[in-house]
């Protein structure tokens, strides 16, 4: 009797794990409500093969990574832009004023332009990051307001307003968060609106950004 042992070499299988995809999607805006938050839950249920990365993004991060395409696709503001860079228009959303429930302007049920162009306007970072902010703002408040720039992020500028801090205007995706002791007003210029913008680069071929954004063009994405 032969007992010497022999290595067992089981059959090669002809399955194979199915290959994922990947997306890389930059925002430039919040998610705490709005078309974007709808899209992406939508997009991740019926793409489950697709690992969706999301990050924070400003216009510095922006010019930097879509040529490079280390993000697939950004989602800012219309003008934040570069030429050559292909986009197509999402949706808009009102530009809106928190402020601290005691605030004098929080008796409002609008604010009025030229009360808050008298207001220092408080923003988030150092002011590289958001031109195409202050330029909605600027428009919608027909004239150069003063910035006061904080290196925060923009959930805690919005709690710095409840503290006394001052006024921040932001789009109305913001309104999807509790930030205590603070009050939001629209603005009365009929012209305080964002419009948002997605773009990617012309190289760009991967196939999940082509379904994405075919789901946004599709009526996933509309007006908030």
């Amino acid at each position: 009797m032969d007992l010497s042992y022999r290595t067992y070499r089981a059959p090669v299988s002809a399955w194979r794990a199915p290959r994922r995809e990947r997306l890389t999607l930059g925002v430039a805006c919040s998610l705490n409500w709005g078309p974007l938050r709808g899209l992406i839950g939508r997009y991740r249920a019926r793409r489950p093969e697709v690992d969706l990365l999301i990050e924070d993004l400003d216009e510095v991060g922006l010019a930097e990574r879509i040529p490079g395409r280390s993000v697939d696709l950004a989602v800012a503001l219309h003008d934040a832009g570069a030429p050559g860079w292909r986009s197509t228009p999402l949706w808009n959303e009102p530009l809106m004023a928190f402020m601290a429930e005691g605030h004098p302007l929080a008796a409002c049920n609008s604010v009025p332009s030229a009360a808050l162009r008298a207001t220092p306007i408080l923003m988030a970072g150092n002011g590289a990051g958001d031109r195409a902010l202050q330029r909605a703002i600027i428009g919608a408040l027909g004239g150069q307001p003063t910035f006061l720039h904080y290196a925060v992020q923009r959930d805690n500028l919005i709690d710095l307003t409840a503290l006394g801090f001052g006024v921040t205007i932001a789009g109305g995706s913001a309104l999807g968060a509790f930030y205590p002791g603070v009050c939001a007003r629209p603005l009365e210029n009929a012209a305080a609106w964002l419009c948002y913008c997605a773009f990617w680069s012309p190289e760009n071929e991967r196939p999940a950004l082509r379904r994405f954004l075919d789901a946004a063009r599709g009526g996933e994405v509309g007006g908030a």
